[in-house]
């Protein structure tokens, strides 16, 4: 007897916005942005499953440098997003999500609101959000740990097709 599991397969997706009234946000602040005022942004990280039940779902991520969460984090499913002030992490704890979510039907998203104040030491340069997202999950039919990153998300690569990313540099 010869038995062969085929693993299946997670991905993060974190998009930054300034314009998100699709979301039911409204960020405020200057864009773009100036030195010592504060500007909000929305993030969304979007979850796809592929081929396999998972469980014990676990997305992570911390905020960049004069970044702060605020306002209430929203969520396609019970589990919200949970953040750390002290150690500036965002996790979301997720118990378990159906194979092919996201592919057949729409994918999990959580979007939070982070209010980023430039100091001058950012002038002239683009901010950076949150950093790399990672998720992990354990793949509920080989018993594997699944993992998926994303690259930072900073004021000089949104994914707003509302503003220009040559603006996301700090004006002072």
């Amino acid at each position: 007897k010869i038995e062969t599991k085929v693993g299946g397969e997670i991905a993060i997706d974190a998009k930054g916005l300034f314009r998100d009234a699709s979301s039911g946000i409204l960020n405020k602040g200057p864009w773009p942005m100036k030195v010592g005022q504060k500007t909000q942004f929305t993030i969304h990280w979007v979850i796809t499953n592929y081929a396999t039940d998972v469980s014990g779902v676990s997305v992570r991520t911390f905020l960049g440098g004069n970044v702060e969460m605020i306002g209430q984090p929203k969520s396609s499913i019970a589990s919200l997003p949970l953040y750390n002030k002290n150690t500036q992490e965002l996790i979301w704890e997720i118990p378990d999500i159906a194979a092919t979510k996201g592919i057949v039907g729409a994918p999990l998203e959580a979007i939070f609101q982070v209010e980023a104040t430039p100091s001058l030491t950012n002038a002239g340069h683009e901010m950076i959000l949150i950093k790399g997202t990672e998720i992990r999950a354990t793949d509920a039919f080989t018993g594997e740990i699944l993992t998926a990153t994303d690259d930072s998300v900073s004021t000089n690569d949104l994914d707003d097709p509302t503003v220009k990313s040559s603006e996301g540099i700090v004006k002072q």
